[in-house]
Formats: C-alpha cells, sequence, structure tokens
C-alpha cells in the first residue's frame, strides 16, 4: 500500500476544485495514509476552505505566489521526501509538478487531475497557445495517469491539446458523502425562505464560466409571470459589480440576493424549489451532483461539459442550450410550474453512486495501487 502522498494545487480558494481536492485527501488520510497538501498561496480569500482540511493532513505552503513560481521549492521538497505518489490539480498545476518532479529525479508516482474544458476555459492564443500545447504534450506524457473528472473534459482535451498518448482516464469526483448529507441539515435563516416565495438557487463563483448575468435576465422574465419567485446565487467573484448594476438596472433588487460565499451552500437545497446552473463550461460540476442528489428539482445549461453525463441525457433533470436567455426562463418556468421529469427511485439512486466518496475513492486507491 502506498503511504506517504502529496496533493499539489494552488490554494484553498473557494471552488469546487479545491473542495474535491481537500475531500480526497482527506479520505486518504482517514485510511491511515501520510498525506501533505501543499499549495502556493494561502493568503486572504485563498485559504477559504482551510477549515475543511483533516487535522491528520500536513499543510505545506510554499508561500510562491504565482503557480509557476513553485518550480524550485517544489523541486526542493519532493527531492527531501520520499513521496510515492504525487496527485497534482489544474492544467498549470500539473505542467508546474511535472517539471519539479523530473528535476528532482523523483520516482513517485505521478497522477495529474485536469479538471475543467480546455476548450472553453483556455484563453490562450498564437505563440502562448502554441508553447502552453507543447508544455502539456511534454509534460504530461511523463505522467503515469492523467485522471479527467467527466468524459466530455477527456474528449476535449485530447482534440485541444491533439494528445496522442493513451494515459488519459476519467474518474468523476466524490461529491456526496456522510458529511455532505451532515451539510445538508443544517439550518438557514434568509428573508426569502417562507411559504409565500419560490426560490431558485444557484451556486458558484461570480465569474465569466458561471454566466449568472444570463440567470438574472432570464428570471427577470420569469418573475413577470410569477412575482413569487425569487432567486439567491451564492458565490464571490470579480463580476460582484457587473451583476450587482444588472439587478438594479432590472428593478430586481428585493426578489435577487447575492448573499457573497457560504462554507456550507449545500444547506440551502431544502429551501430551494428549483436549483438552476447556468454555465457556458464547467469541468464536472459538483454543485449540480449535490443538488441532483438532494433530490431538489434542477435545470442546467447543456454546456462543455458534465451536466448531460450528471443528468443522463436529460433523464434527470432539465437541459436547456448555453446562453439561451428564452430556453432557460421557459425551463424554470416548467420546472416550477408544469410537468417536471419523472423517474424511477432505483435507477437515481443507482446514477447517483457514480459520484459517491467510496466509489471514487475505492478508484483513486486503485489507481495509487496498481503497477502499470
Amino acid at each position: 500500500m502506498l503511504n506517504k502522498v502529496m496533493f499539489f494545487l494552488p490554494t484553498l480558494g473557494g471552488g469546487g476544485a479545491e473542495r474535491t481536492v481537500i475531500q480526497l485527501a482527506n479520505n486518504l488520510v482517514q485510511q491511515g495514509r501520510d498525506v501533505d497538501v501543499v499549495v502556493c498561496d494561502l493568503s486572504g480569500e485563498k485559504a477559504k476552505l482551510l477549515p475543511e482540511v483533516d487535522s491528520k493532513i500536513q499543510l505545506i505552503d510554499l508561500n510562491c505566489g504565482r503557480v509557476f513560481r513553485a518550480i524550485t521549492p517544489l523541486k526542493q521538497l519532493l527531492k527531501a521526501v520520499p513521496y510515492e505518489a504525487v496527485i497534482a490539480t489544474q492544467s498549470h498545476s500539473n505542467i508546474v509538478c511535472a517539471i519539479s518532479k523530473r528535476l528532482a529525479k523523483s520516482h513517485s508516482k505521478l497522477i495529474l487531475r485536469e479538471v475543467s474544458t480546455p476548450s472553453k476555459n483556455m484563453k490562450l492564443r498564437g505563440l502562448k497557445k502554441f508553447v502552453f500545447n507543447r508544455l502539456v504534450n511534454w509534460t504530461y506524457r511523463s505522467a503515469d495517469q492523467v485522471v479527467c473528472v467527466s468524459n466530455g473534459v477527456l474528449e476535449d482535451f485530447r482534440q485541444y491539446y491533439h494528445y496522442a498518448e493513451d494515459n488519459l482516464s476519467t474518474i468523476y469526483n466524490p461529491v456526496i458523502d456522510s458529511r455532505y448529507l451532515q451539510k445538508l441539515k443544517a439550518q438557514v435563516q434568509h428573508r426569502f425562505f417562507s411559504q409565500d416565495h419560490q426560490v431558485v438557487l444557484a451556486v458558484g463563483r461570480l465569474t465569466e464560466a458561471k454566466n449568472f448575468g444570463l440567470l438574472i435576465r432570464a428570471f427577470y422574465e420569469l418573475h413577470q409571470m410569477h412575482p413569487e419567485t425569487r432567486l439567491i446565487i451564492l458565490g464571490e467573484g470579480e463580476l460582484r459589480a457587473e451583476f450587482e448594476a444588472l439587478i438594479k438596472d432590472l428593478n430586481l433588487t428585493d426578489v435577487v440576493d447575492l448573499p457573497g460565499f457560504d462554507p456550507n451552500p449545500y444547506a440551502y437545497f431544502k429551501y430551494a424549489s428549483l436549483f438552476v446552473l447556468s454555465s457556458n463550461w464547467e469541468g464536472l460540476p459538483g454543485v449540480l451532483i449535490q443538488a441532483l442528489a438532494s433530490k431538489v428539482k434542477v435545470v442546467s445549461t447543456d454546456c462543455p461539459s458534465g451536466p448531460r453525463e450528471i443528468l443522463a441525457e436529460g433523464q434527470f433533470g432539465l437541459l436547456v442550450p448555453c446562453d439561451d436567455q428564452k430556453a432557460l426562463s421557459h425551463a424554470m418556468h416548467k420546472a416550477l410550474y408544469h410537468d417536471y421529469v419523472e423517474f424511477d427511485a432505483e435507477s437515481f439512486k443507482a446514477h447517483c453512486l457514480q459520484f459517491h466518496k467510496d466509489t471514487v475513492v475505492r478508484q483513486y486507491r486503485d489507481l495509487l495501487e496498481s503497477k502499470a
């Protein structure tokens, strides 16, 4: 059994990718493994998820700021500590980790995790795109395994980078576990939660990828027909001022709320009538899985990638085209006031098991223990 394992990622900010790494690390350390979590920056907002890290994990802050500055300190760490396996997450971190491992001449098993859709997430053009493409193909081929968080991410990765190696595989994120089920039960106070309101809930960073501007405009159409509807968007990010201005322009100040980041967004599910994911792109949106597992109704854009897999081609929720305001408003209206999808309870339970901690941790354990 591999005992000494490192997880490497940029920060412990409030994103789904970071939360997944913490969950994997926590589960491994609870199995009796010696686990280090290594990050580049823990200042301010970049340490939001620190309270979720198991106390038995050794947290190492390289304190180097940007990811590419981590090459030297990470190389020194890999030379000093006999890690048997290193698991990196996110493209830039993966490249840095692979380079550092090579420079350190470390013999640890290397697993790189791809958590987003590169054709949508990467904004590089021209020479920068060419260089990054070369870096990916040079470094990723040295990995024992490149784990993509959805089949859609895997296919997009292969096509975007023209990647020909056969070390790609898909393992979903472990987003459902007993701790999550406990968090669902927590009580939340909010002025929108009453029998008089139909509450639409969204969760995510206030960034371009999440496209909350689309959701706010689609909600405006819904609210015009149904004044009892309310919208809560949990999260923080650089587009807050833009969304606040949009809410004011549409005269939605009293019916749309942006409470900010909440470490337990799951507790809101039981108060919501509908959960909406409006993203332009994703990797595997864990919050959509968690909303689905909580049995709240869900509407999602059919963005690359993840929602179509999570909702099983629309079997367990409503899918709409990306960036289509009319379609999103219509789907929210349908879910709240008309016929929603119907499905068998046993097939729903079996589907959700793919995303359960026990299933995913077993897959990572098998990957860590495999000889190939």
